[in-house]
């Protein structure tokens, strides 16, 4: 699992004690899987091996310890010199955890509340053993120092620099207006930066625009920084700079959508991934299989964009590209095959990397905590929001409220909100 290139300002991250070549700035997981780490994590209950499948800390298979610090999302942490990463929830080694033997013994599912009970003496052991095989990491070595929360007020706050993030953010600064833009991400661009070059293009309007504004300050951008939840007109925030309850005069909530999870056997594979995460791999110049399937499922959101940014991998790895449901994904360590369902009828087909686009559901639950009505769709809760106005002083954008991801359709919409707020 190569880089196409190899880091031009590389770093040294530690994986339990194994050096491991990354470049600066980049995700820690993306790192250890180009480095070919691609099972990080173990499932809480029956240890079953968890690899990356979103990048962007909506699943649990880049859980690890990070600098003594438990449940780390490692997608979330930028590769620096020394970062210490181990392995956590094991009992042997990252690659053989010995409590793997629950999954075997218990094949038919386990109630470890129920088991033993009644039985003098065998059922305390079986309850600290069920404690230790379903624990998520030991507590830090220390307490973390207490940080002082504060209050303050912003003018116009907006959650989510993806394209209509940007996009209202450029329109409101252009207004006069004093703008802050919080994002989870290491980087600000959202979905436009897993897009290839050719796909990319239409975007760098927008792109451009944010950039020079940010870069100028006339819009403050905060990255790696969290609005955890809505409270009436205030905002909590959790970031870099400890916890703040934030009072906007404007707020403009653009969180996106949440990866398509499909159910089918397998799924949860070393090596199952949303296209959107693979094409933020690739986009980072990460390659994360040799054999790749990107299974297009019905309903993908606007057509195959991810994709089709996904079937533009070149050597060293082949990609094939199918329309169709995956039905079962088979392997141990990581996925080995995938048998999709498709209108010819079902195919079995090799693959060390699965790359599932399918209908996104929209991250809704801020909106629903800032007053908006939710109407539930086949993708799941869309956030209504007549004209991107939830109530006054809140409003929604992009793909909550289900606007079409194309540049003349945000930019559209983002004008109209400017105007309102």
């Amino acid at each position: 699992m190569p880089r196409l290139a190899p880091p031009l300002d590389p770093v040294t991250v530690l994986l339990d004690g194994e050096p491991v070549i990354a470049e600066r700035g980049e995700p820690v997981a993306a790192a250890l899987v180009a480095a070919g780490h691609l099972a990080l994590a173990r499932s809480p209950k029956f240890h079953r091996p968890r690899g990356p499948a979103c990048m962007r800390a909506a699943c649990d298979g880049c859980l690890a310890r990070v600098d003594d610090e438990p449940n780390v999302m490692t997608c979330r942490v930028p590769a620096a010199e020394g970062t210490r990463v181990e392995t956590q929830n094991v009992v042997g080694s990252r690659k053989t955890d010995l409590l793997r033997m629950s999954d075997w013994f218990f094949a038919e599912g386990m109630n470890h509340h129920e088991l033993f009970a009644g039985v003098p003496g065998v059922q305390r052991v079986m309850q600290a053993f069920a404690r230790r095989v379903a624990g998520l990491g030991k507590l830090p070595k220390e307490a973390a120092p207490a940080r002082e929360a504060r209050r303050r007020e912003v003018d116009v706050l907006v959650v989510g620099s993806g394209p209509s993030g940007m996009a209202v953010a450029t329109h409101c600064a252009r207004k006069g207006r004093g703008v802050e833009v919080l994002e989870e991400d290491l980087v600000w661009g959202g979905s436009v930066r897993a897009l290839p070059r050719g796909q990319r293009e239409p975007w760098e309007p927008l792109v451009a625009a944010f950039g020079e504004l940010a870069s100028s300050g006339r819009v403050t951008l905060r990255a790696r920084t969290t609005a955890a939840a809505v409270y009436a007109d205030e905002v909590l925030v959790a970031g870099d700079a400890g916890i703040e309850v934030v009072h906007a005069r404007t707020l403009v909530l653009a969180p996106g959508a949440h990866d398509g999870v499909l159910d089918f056997e397998g799924n949860d594979l070393p090596g199952v991934m949303s296209a959107r995460a693979g094409a933020r791999l690739l986009a980072g110049g990460v390659v994360a299989g040799a054999q790749v399937v990107v299974a297009i499922a019905d309903g993908a959101p606007y057509g195959d964009v991810f994709g089709r940014a996904c079937a533009e991998l070149r050597a060293p790895c082949e990609v094939v590209v199918v329309r169709g449901t995956p039905v079962r994904a088979r392997g141990t360590s990581r996925v080995r095959d995938v048998t999709v369902a498709t209108e010819e009828g079902a195919q079995q087909l090799a693959c060390d990397l699965l790359l599932v686009d399918a209908r996104r559901a929209p991250a809704y639950e801020l909106c629903a905590q800032g007053g908006a009505t939710l109407e539930h769709e086949r993708r799941g809760f869309v956030s209504r929001a007549p004209r991107g106005r939830i109530r006054a002083g809140v409003f929604a954008a992009g793909e909550v409220v289900g606007t079409p991801l194309r540049p003349d359709a945000v930019w559209s919409e983002a004008k109209v909100i400017a105007e309102q707020a």
